[in-house]
C-alpha cells in the first residue's frame, strides 16, 4: 500500500484540543489573527506550534491539487469542482479518507500551493455572505468568548481536525471530505442498484446530505444504513421522493430498528425500497 504524508493523529488532535482549552483566550485570538494575516503568518504559526514536534509528520507521498479554489467553491464545491476533487483522491486507498491527519496535511499543502487562502477556513458554512474575512474580523474585534471560540472551531473543522467534533468530522463537517464521500458512494452504489452515477449523486445532494451521512457514519444502530442492501433501498426510494428524508428524519430511526428486528440488510435493495415506502406512508398518514 502506498504511504501518504499525513499529520500524526494524536499530535493533530492535541493541537486542536489545546486551542479549544480556554474559550475566548488570547491564544485563540492569536490563532484567528494569523489566519487573517494570510499564508506566511499562518504557516509560520503551524511550524512553531504543530510541526515543532519532529514526530508530527508521517512521511510518505504528498497529495496535491493543481487547481486554485475560489472561496465559494471551497465551501460548496459545484459538480465540476467535485470532479476535480474526486480525480485527486479516487485512486488513494480508502482507509486514508477516514484519517483526520491525512486531510489536515492536505489542507495545509493546499495553502502552501496557493490553492486556497487561510481565511477560507473561517467562512461560515450556513451563511450566505459570511466570508472567512468577515467571520475572522467579527470574532477578532469581539469581546464575546463564544464567538471567538466558534470561529476557532470552524477553522479546525475546515482543516479536518478532530478536536471540535471527533473523527467523523471527515464525513459530515469537512468540505473536501464530503465531496469525496459523495462521489465514492455514488460510484459504489451505481454498480449495485438500478440508478446511474448521476442519479445517485443527485440523490445525495447538499439538501439531504447532512442527515443522511450523520446517520451513516454515527455509531450505534443508525450505521446499519451504510450496508449495501439497506442503502440501496434508501437511495431507490429517495430518488423518487427526494424531499422525504429532510421532511421526516424518523425514517432513518425506523430503518435502524428494522435492521435489528427484521434483518432487512439481507433483503434486496428493491424490497427494502418497498419497506421504506411503507414507513413513509405510515408516518405521513
Amino acid at each position: 500500500m502506498t504511504e501518504y504524508k499525513q499529520i500524526n493523529e494524536s499530535i493533530w488532535r492535541t493541537f486542536g484540543k489545546n486551542l479549544l482549552s480556554n474559550k475566548g483566550s488570547d491564544e485563540q485570538i492569536n490563532f484567528l489573527q494569523v489566519c487573517r494575516n494570510g499564508k506566511e503568518d499562518f504557516l509560520n504559526y503551524l511550524e512553531e506550534n504543530l510541526f515543532n514536534n519532529e514526530e508530527a509528520t508521517i512521511k510518505g507521498k504528498t497529495v496535491s491539487f493543481d487547481h486554485k479554489f475560489t472561496e465559494a467553491e471551497f465551501r460548496f464545491p459545484p459538480i465540476d469542482t467535485q470532479a476535480i476533487i474526486w480525480e485527486v483522491f479516487e485512486k488513494i486507498e480508502r482507509e486514508y479518507m477516514g484519517h483526520c491527519g491525512f486531510w489536515g496535511y492536505i489542507i495545509i499543502q493546499m495553502i502552501k500551493d496557493d490553492c486556497i487562502k487561510p481565511d477560507y477556513l473561517a467562512s461560515n458554512l450556513n451563511g450566505v455572505n459570511e466570508t472567512g474575512v468577515y467571520m475572522l474580523d467579527n470574532a477578532i474585534n469581539s469581546n464575546d468568548g463564544k464567538k471567538i471560540d466558534d470561529c476557532t472551531r470552524r477553522i479546525l473543522r475546515s482543516m479536518g481536525n478532530s478536536a471540535p467534533r471527533g473523527k467523523r468530522i471527515v464525513f459530515n463537517d469537512f468540505y473536501l471530505g464530503k465531496a469525496y464521500w459523495r462521489w465514492n458512494w455514488a460510484n459504489k452504489m451505481s454498480r449495485e442498484i438500478n440508478l446511474s452515477f448521476k442519479e445517485v449523486l443527485n440523490t445525495l445532494d447538499e439538501k439531504g446530505y447532512t442527515e443522511f451521512y450523520q446517520a451513516m457514519h454515527t455509531g450505534g444502530g443508525k450505521s446499519y444504513i451504510s450496508q449495501t442492501n439497506i442503502l440501496g433501498g434508501l437511495l431507490l426510494f429517495l430518488n423518487k421522493n427526494p424531499e422525504i428524508l429532510v421532511k421526516n428524519k424518523k425514517i432513518i430511526d425506523i430503518i435502524s430498528y428494522l435492521s435489528a428486528w427484521k434483518a432487512i440488510e439481507v433483503q434486496s435493495p428493491e424490497l427494502n425500497k418497498q419497506e421504506i415506502q411503507i414507513i413513509a406512508n405510515n408516518l405521513s398518514g
